[in-house]
């Protein structure tokens, strides 16, 4: 078991594991953040005018900012994490997590100039992304349906959404919302994946043993 997991959790009388309120909060997090900022990126399909943005633009925010609560349980669930790739991978991520949730409500309800950060953060946790995504596929980690997500928010989702948006709606639009709905894609099937576990072994410690009856 990875040692950070099994540092941030709690034991039963029998000393089994057992996940914390904190690591069961980040995941809900996790998840929550992943269905606003999925559903704002696939928003950006449609060409939105400015109030109908207006009227996306506080989901998207707080996509961001729960994204960034549920980043503890990512790192928990690291045990895969060997090597300079899996660790750079991994803090690309979060740092620009972190910077495009800082930014996007600044650039939205103050200075316009603070887009670029959330663009630079998006862009750096899209990166990170493919990095982290390439681990949790060499090192075997399951759900694997979160790694390819991972992998394929830039180099898919950017050009699907300059695509779709140029050929289908006939107008080019915001070309990251592609790259928004694969990553919150990513965090939804992973946080599923981790409250499924955790839950389950939960229970699991919870029943009672039963004995076997005797004939």
């Amino acid at each position: 078991m990875e040692q950070k997991y099994q540092d941030e959790t709690r034991r039963d009388e029998a000393g089994e594991e057992r996940p914390s309120r904190v690591q069961q909060l980040s995941t809900l997090s996790e998840i929550a953040g992943g269905i606003l900022v999925a559903a704002s990126g696939l928003a950006l399909f449609t060409v939105l005018n400015e109030r109908e943005f207006e009227i996306v633009s506080p989901f998207a925010v707080l996509g961001f900012f729960l994204l960034v609560f549920g980043l503890p349980a990512y790192y928990w669930s690291g045990h895969h994490r060997v090597g300079r790739l899996a660790w750079g991978s991994f803090w690309a991520m979060a740092v620009g997590t972190v910077v495009a949730a800082i930014s996007l409500p600044i650039a939205e309800y103050g200075p316009g100039v603070f887009f670029i950060g959330f663009l630079l953060g998006l862009l750096v946790t899209t990166l990170g992304a493919v990095g982290y995504g390439i681990t949790m596929l060499r090192a075997d980690v399951a759900p694997k349906a979160a790694a390819w997500l991972l992998i394929a928010a830039l180099p898919v989702g950017v050009p699907l959404t300059i695509a779709f948006t140029t050929y289908v709606m006939g107008e080019g639009a915001d070309p990251w919302g592609g790259a928004m709905v694969f990553y919150g894609l990513a965090w939804i099937v992973f946080g599923r994946y981790l409250w499924n576990r955790r839950t389950g072994d939960e229970r699991r410690i919870e029943e009672p043993a039963t004995e076997p009856t005797v004939q």
